[in-house]
């Protein structure tokens, strides 16, 4: 192993260790209990201040940004930002996330959480986008391999609902089910597909057994 491939090795792995201590994204996600889905949970009190830490979040990222434009993490956090953005009706956010999140795919094809950070972003924002949500969380779950990226898994489930693929919607919620038996919303998510199937004439619910994950183009 020769000095130079040494040196590089450990930049590199500096940086990585820079990215994941970076406060600036713990900043990001202690906005989601407040704009992390749609509607927003926003009490008209709170809604000066949090627009407030938004616009302050961004702006340090776009000073980030600007000063270092290769700066593929500050760019990723940049477009998770607007995506929460957006479900505030945040002005210019839901195509700046896009733009952010794009650019990022773009130099790293396998950037997973930038491709569930899109998908979600668009198929949460138009039906008409659920089927390349759709190719994305598949893309994102087959760079992971065979352990479930939840994001991924869950997005599915939405991107088949909103495409009116209700069985394969009704598989999702199944497996979702299966891999997180704890969680409460998945439960909600099976029972919601259910009853829109059984007003279906020709639906027959199928036996019980193993679901397996969704992936690729499977």
């Amino acid at each position: 192993m020769t000095k130079l491939f040494v040196s590089l090795l450990m930049v590199l792995l500096l940086a990585a260790t820079t990215w994941a201590a970076d406060p600036m994204m713990a900043r990001i996600r202690a906005l989601e209990p407040l704009i992390g889905t749609f509607p927003p949970n926003i009490r008209p009190a709170e809604a000066k201040a949090t627009k407030k830490r938004y616009e302050g979040l961004k702006s340090e990222l776009d000073t980030r940004i600007a000063a270092h434009p290769q700066d593929l993490e500050s760019l990723y956090m940049r477009g998770y930002l607007q995506g929460m953005g957006h479900n505030f009706d945040y002005p210019g956010a839901w195509q700046g996330a896009t733009d952010d999140l794009q650019a990022v795919l773009r130099a790293n094809p396998g950037h997973i959480a930038a491709m569930t950070a899109l998908a979600t972003l668009w198929v949460n924002s138009n039906p008409a986008l659920a089927p390349e949500a759709e190719k994305l969380f598949r893309n994102a779950q087959c760079r992971q391999g065979r352990e479930p990226v939840e994001e991924a898994q869950r997005g599915l489930f939405f991107a088949f609902y909103y495409q009116g693929k209700m069985r394969e919607a009704l598989r999702q919620s199944e497996y979702l089910l299966q891999t997180w038996p704890d969680n409460e919303q998945y439960r909600r998510y099976n029972e919601t597909i259910r009853a829109v199937l059984l007003r279906a004439e020709d639906y027959q619910a199928p036996p019980p057994g193993k679901v397996d994950m969704a992936a690729c183009d499977k």
